[in-house]
């Protein structure tokens, strides 16, 4: 039998109403217009300015026939992404105007297809807004267009994923959806040589289908044979990359973490600063809450392009929270679905990851992330209608715990300078939270004590008729505002997004992060001898524009370490560049004064630019 809450959104897909059907071209026009955009306005230059890895990896496939980068194996990035480049590359080249054409019909139709999953699984209103909010964040155009990254084809492969579980879910069950079970288990098995994380759509769907078995055993057993052979083709997917990557794994240096497997650089204390060593039990309660408060500052800034200050009080922050782990919850009656243990494990890896939140991690999950949060506010305001006292209650302690850290941390911010406009925002916000939970601390209680006299009186009905025209008035208020909101996001996020997009068609390229490197590595392409072996902190970048052998500059302050990886690749030329914002730590300029300062002799400055240098290295010191 089958699921009513699937089947009517999908059954009244097939004879949608004229304003449901207007809806639908509205959505697809704006995401194809902005595809569109994408698909012209990408960072203009001759070359890759931000990253190359990608295309020089989807390259090394097509003209060398092996998986490889700087002349060793990739066993990190799962081949997915480059195979799909070099298919394209095969007929039209490596270059940034075909490979950013690429990413866009991604997102195009990425965007697609999570407006069908979210409008069959939550109706055409959450679906556009979504989509909309998505599709015009400024952070998704702008990494979009910068650099080749799997994220949007990701995107494409998951919600596919999820869209066909649906539909084999939910086929009669007198039939067996044979063709759609081995498309389903081809695109299971395209997220998890996309991206890594794609494993969590397989133990989303080996959670689902054993929590099926015990909330309802029939349906459980429909779904382990429907189930069955596309997971298998999504294990066997997931196994082949992950023993060919383990079989060809060579590491320059023994560091903990990266670039050993995802599952290794879990266990350590600081993915971006390996010196600090493996983590400890006792780490992981504060790196979850990291994760937890930046993943909610980065979701709501993606969204509506506005700076949101990083206090964990904050209702951009633990409001948000709340709400989408109230939505969550409930999505789990009757054991969910694959799409809400997807999410689950998601984010679980997400909140172990020991790396910088950056949005690239959220890209493919904030349709979901939107998914939850309306389902938090609908079961809110449903619980508030069922248990009016109870949630009155939550609502006048939680907001007063809230209330009293708003307003202690925004006593300590305002001591702080003011003379930056984000410092400005940092210094309101938390003066807008403590205002904010201090009224709903205020309307809890007035809830409960309503109620309470409600319930102690006999003038029931006068109480039931004032609640029912206030909740009408209060509805139609709170629709109406959410309308002009989402119209403002939508609209800014679109002019900031068309400003970006024309800023890309005559870029300076000296305000990209990585023009120290770029230009080192052509002075080095220039003049050094083409067997001389480079070694620089962002090898991969500098490989693409010397054509040389490049070793790793690795986050090491032990000169003896560095100066024994020097000698054993027979390194001829080390970059350094300065970074303001150093992705690793120590910075690299840091680590090599260190080497300096212990062999001032091995090293000699051939040349230098604004924010980079150049070390020819002579013989080490005897004794080395």
């Amino acid at each position: 039998m089958r699921s009513s809450r699937f089947s009517r959104p999908i059954q009244s897909i097939r004879g949608a109403s004229l304003p449901a059907f207007a809806a639908d071209v509205a959505v697809y026009a704006y995401i194809l217009l902005m595809g569109g955009f994408q698909f012209t306005h990408y960072l203009r230059t001759a070359d890759f300015v931000t990253d190359a890895t990608y295309p020089d990896l989807a390259r090394s496939l097509l003209d060398q026939g092996t998986y490889q980068l700087r002349f060793l194996p990739q066993t990190t990035l799962p081949p997915g992404l480059p195979f799909i480049l070099a298919l394209v590359g095969r007929f039209a080249g490596f270059t940034p105007a075909v490979l950013f054409p690429v990413i866009a019909v991604f997102t195009t139709l990425g965007l697609i297809a999570v407006y069908e999953l979210l409008r069959r699984v939550e109706g055409r209103g959450v679906a556009a807004v979504a989509c909309l909010l998505l599709g015009s964040s400024t952070s998704l155009f702008v990494f979009n267009t910068t650099v080749i990254f799997p994220e949007m084809p990701f995107l494409l492969a998951s919600m596919l994923a999820l869209l066909l579980t649906l539909k084999v879910d939910h086929t009669e069950p007198d039939r067996t959806p044979i063709g759609w079970m081995l498309v389903l288990g081809v695109a299971l098995g395209l997220a998890v040589l996309i991206r890594s994380v794609g494993i969590a759509l397989l133990l989303g769907l080996v959670t689902w289908i054993a929590t099926s078995l015990l909330a309802v055993p029939e349906t459980g057993r429909r779904r382990m044979k429907r189930f069955l052979i596309p997971l298998a083709l999504g294990m066997a997917a997931q196994l082949g990359w992950s023993v060919w990557a383990q079989h060809h794994q060579i590491l320059e240096w023994q560091l903990p973490g990266y670039p050993q497997s995802y599952l290794s650089q879990l266990k350590v204390k600081n993915g971006q600063y390996p010196e600090l060593g493996l983590a400890h039990l006792v780490d992981m309660p504060s790196r979850v809450g990291q994760n937890m408060t930046m993943g909610a500052v980065r979701f709501g800034e993606l969204l509506t392009g506005r700076h949101i200050s990083r206090f964990w009080s904050s209702p951009a922050i633990a409001g948000v929270l709340i709400l989408i782990a109230i939505g969550l919850v409930s999505s789990f009656r009757s054991a969910g679905h694959l799409h809400d243990w997807y999410f689950l494990w998601y984010e679980l890896i997400y909140l172990l990851w020991p790396w910088e939140t950056t949005n690239r991690f959220l890209f493919p999950i904030v349709p979901l992330a939107c998914l939850y949060l309306w389902r938090g506010m609908k079961g809110l305001r449903g619980y508030s209608l069922s248990q009016p006292r109870a949630v009155g209650l939550c609502m006048a302690l939680s907001g007063s715990f809230l209330c009293l850290k708003s307003a202690a941390f925004a006593s300590r911010i305002t001591s702080f300078p003011v003379d930056t406009r984000y410092a400005r925002m940092d210094h309101l916000q938390p003066i807008a939270a403590t205002f904010f939970w201090g009224m709903l601390a205020v309307l809890g209680l007035g809830m409960f004590t309503f109620h309470s006299l409600r319930k102690a009186r006999s003038g029931a009905g006068a109480f039931a008729r004032l609640r029912t025209i206030a909740e009408s008035k209060s509805s139609l208020l709170l629709r109406l505002a959410a309308i002009v909101a989402f119209t403002v996001l939508v609209g800014s996020g679109t002019s900031q997004l068309v400003a970006r997009g024309r800023d890309h068609m005559k870029p300076d390229i000296t305000l990209q992060d990585m023009y120290p490197e770029m230009e080192a590595a052509e002075w080095i392409r220039a003049y050094e001898p083409s067997d001389r072996v480079i070694m620089a902190r962002e090898p991969d970048f500098v490989f693409h524009y010397t054509h040389r052998r490049v070793v790793w500059l690795p986050p090491i302050s032990d000169p003896k370490v560095l100066m024994d990886g020097i000698l054993r690749y027979h390194v001829g030329v080390v970059v350094v560049a300065h970074h303001s914002n150093s992705y690793w730590l120590p910075p690299e300029d840091a680590c090599f004064q260190f080497l300096l300062q212990a062999y001032p002799s091995t090293f000699h400055l051939s040349h230098q630019g604004p924010d980079y240098w150049v070390y020819e290295v002579g013989p080490a010191p005897a004794g080395t």
